[in-house]
């Protein structure tokens, strides 16, 4: 079977807003990426009374489905200190430490104003230790491949489509197209010298038809992938296994 090497290494410390690029990151044994998804954007009418006291579906929260405004923000964030930084058109526009209530509240100020037309309520930012809010409420890190979004970019979309649509965390390249869907349930999938195990397909929603330079909704990802692929399958979710470290260029075996 073909291996690859891990091209990219992304991780989203809020979800809903953008990826930050990693160039190494420590995986421990059954957890996501280091603050991956930590925070999340929430308004004041999606959770109702009872607040946030552990894992929600995404739809509690801001994304790019209900809120493709988001897309024209970009971030940065450091993880010692937990600061977030959001830009626009490449200009720092606010920062703030999210563990620290006026920081929080510096950056919801900004959003505020920014979705005023957007969303019903004001945006909240909201974490709850030790948890973090992947689209599954299991600790599992999602891997694309690369030459699949080609393949299906030039073969059935017709169109360029920037891996950021589809928000993974372990960019691959080399793979042949789509060989990762051939990847069977438990398998032991090693990238550097860290295992991981394949859990199952990534099925895809609305939001990646959001194109995230633009924020508008421009190719009806899902759609195209029923007609072309006779499936709704865009990345696989792993789960690691072992405990280390990996970085870009370290080579992607399936066992």
């Amino acid at each position: 079977m073909a291996n690859g090497e891990i091209g990219a290494i992304m991780r989203y410390p809020v979800k809903g807003l953008r990826g930050v690029e990693l160039d190494a990151a420590t995986i421990n044994a059954g957890t996501m990426i280091r603050d991956d998804r930590r925070y999340v954007l929430a308004s004041s009418t999606s959770l109702g009374q009872g607040g946030l006291d552990g894992w929600a579906r995404k739809s509690n929260f801001l994304q790019l489905v209900n809120t493709p405004k988001l897309a024209e923000l970009g971030i940065d964030y450091n993880d010692e200190t937990t600061t977030l930084a959001i830009s626009r058109n490449g200009r720092t526009i606010c920062k703030g430490n999210l563990e620290d209530a006026m920081g929080r509240t510096v950056i919801e100020d900004f959003l505020s104003a920014f979705l005023k037309n957007d969303i019903a309520g004001s945006p909240k930012i909201m974490s709850v230790p030790g948890t973090q809010f992947g689209d599954m409420e299991q600790p599992y890190i999602s891997l694309l491949n690369r030459d699949s979004i080609r393949d299906f970019a030039d073969r059935i979309a017709s169109q360029p489509v920037d891996p950021m649509r589809f928000r993974g965390n372990l960019l691959v390249d080399g793979l042949p197209a789509w060989s990762e869907l051939e990847w069977r349930e438990d398998q032991k999938i090693t990238i550097g010298d860290v295992s991981f195990r394949m859990i199952h397909p990534i099925t895809r929603c609305k939001a990646t038809s959001i194109n995230p330079d633009t924020a508008q909704s421009d190719i009806n990802v899902p759609l195209l992938l029923r007609k072309g692929m006779n499936h709704l399958f865009m990345g696989v979710y792993l789960e690691a296994t072992s405990s280390g470290t990996i970085k870009p260029g370290d080579r992607v075996v399936a066992q």
